[in-house]
């Protein structure tokens, strides 16, 4: 894919919309996933201190209906039995002082924190917690405070090493979760955007066809009589009345054509006879002529418009047969070579053996003559005009490239329309029908001209026919 594919793909409205419906729906999951995730690690947090606090006054208990030689043998037995990096309990005076102290060998950060034992012993009932953690060991966990008797303190702490690592796992679905919704967001958004854009893809797909020629097509309308398919009527709708404007102004420019023939040629026929009656050499026969001249003008331009006209809406009969263009184009040069000569022009044809076309060879001609004649009319002295052939994708290419004057890029639209001009080209004897006669008639060969110039350096005018359908490639 090329670069420029790939940038009108990422600045498109449905890779936009997919993008922006990924991201909406992957920030609202991973929202939702934070939120549940700070929610488990306040949970379990809180069981732990439940838990911590549910074992002073079961200790305290124990104190007070035993002695403490059996409360030392119970918490050694609960190390003991959770293990010495889970848990650890210590008796503490309230001096400070260690009266009893499982195996805290595993919690070398272990401190007596005096205020948190003042604290115990002034709200018994009530534990006093607190956070540990050791970095370098990679230990964390939570300690409690809790009196059991006057004289005694009981300092318990719990590792939060089973809590990290139900997180820990958490986080690993949380990671595989959000990539998967990631991807299936792509796939839904993609989808989404394509269901959403489809009429907008109706609407364009119509507007090109209807802009290459073809007025009979419409949008089409769903079932689901949604915003979408009020733009399609109301784009129909219009294409309705912009095509009964054109048609309209079409009639009245080939009626008026039409009718304008008949005078036309009444007054041609008149300045013939009275021409036959007077003497050519004299001022009356000069003038005859002139009026002669000027009707032929204005009959070939009529018929031209009506040419025109007709081939464009296939009213033009033709007789079409598999037809050699590479002989035709060579005897188009043949005839323009004189040309070319006196302009000091350098005039080259080099065709390929090209399969035939269907085409009819008179109205062939005329698109070649008319297309060299303008590359010869427009090229100055000294210049050049080539004319190649090949075969490529089905289809017969004839180039005609000159190094003439060139044309504005803000008209290579324009040039085939009827009666257009361009401002290097109204010097020269014209009427601006002939480039839109050659395009009406290669397009009723099922065929097309494309135009590319610079202003300045030359124009080239290509002709693509469709390879005849019985030729085998």
């Amino acid at each position: 894919m090329s670069s420029k594919s790939s940038r009108s793909i990422f600045r498109s409205l449905s890779f936009r919309l997919n993008l922006t419906y990924a991201a909406c729906s992957v920030i609202s999951m991973a929202a939702v996933l934070v939120i549940c995730y700070l929610f488990l690690e306040g949970s379990l947090r809180r069981r732990t201190d439940v838990y911590l606090a549910q074992e002073v006054p079961e200790y305290r208990a124990l104190l007070e209906s035993q002695n403490l030689d059996v409360l030392k043998d119970a918490l050694a037995k609960e190390v003991e039995s959770e293990g010495v990096d889970q848990i650890f309990f210590r008796l503490i005076d309230p001096e400070g002082h260690v009266v009893f102290s499982t195996d805290v060998s595993a919690w070398t950060r272990l401190s007596v924190d005096q205020q948190a034992i003042q604290a115990a012993l002034a709200h018994v009932g009530k534990p006093i917690f607190f956070g540990y953690h050791d970095e370098e060991h990679d230990v964390q966990g939570r300690i409690a405070y809790g009196a059991i008797s006057d004289e005694l303190v009981l300092q318990l702490g719990e590792s939060l090493e089973g809590v990290h690592t139900l997180l820990r796992q958490f986080r690993i679905v949380f990671a595989a979760a959000t990539l998967a919704f990631l991807i299936c967001s792509l796939f839904a958004g993609a989808y989404m955007a394509r269901r959403a854009l489809a009429g907008v893809q109706r609407v364009t797909q119509a507007a090109v066809h209807i802009t290459a020629g073809a007025w009979e097509h419409r949008v089409p309308v769903s079932r689901y009589d949604d915003e979408i398919d009020e733009l399609a009527k109301a784009f129909n709708t219009m294409v309705d009345r912009i095509e009964v404007l054109f048609r309209e102004l079409r009639d009245v420019t080939d009626d008026i054509a039409h009718d304008l023939r008949t005078p036309l040629m009444r007054i041609r026929g008149e300045a013939e006879m009275a021409l036959r009656e007077t003497a050519p050499a004299s001022f009356d026969g000069e003038r005859c002529g002139s009026v002669l001249e000027e009707c032929d003008g204005m009959l070939h331009f009529i018929n031209t418009m009506l040419e025109i006209s007709q081939t464009e809406a296939g009213a033009a009969p033709m007789e079409r047969s598999a037809l050699a263009l590479a002989p035709l184009v060579e005897d188009v040069c043949e005839l323009f070579r004189p040309v070319a000569e006196d302009k000091t022009l350098t005039l080259s044809c080099a065709l390929e053996a090209l399969p035939p076309v269907s085409g009819e060879a008179s109205r062939l001609n005329r698109v070649f003559v008319h297309l060299l004649d303008n590359a010869v009319k427009y090229t100055p002295p000294g210049g050049a005009v080539c004319v190649t052939g090949r075969q490529e994708d089905g289809e017969v290419v004839v180039e005609i490239r000159d190094t003439g004057i060139g044309i504005r890029a803000d008209a290579l639209d324009s040039v085939f329309n009827r009666f257009y001009r361009a401002d290097g080209s109204r010097s020269t004897a014209g009427n601006g029908l002939g480039l839109s006669l050659a395009r009406a008639i290669v397009r009723a060969h099922e065929g097309d001209i494309n135009v590319s110039s610079v202003e300045g350096e030359g124009s080239c005018f290509e002709v693509r026919l469709p390879i005849a359908a019985d030729v085998k490639l």
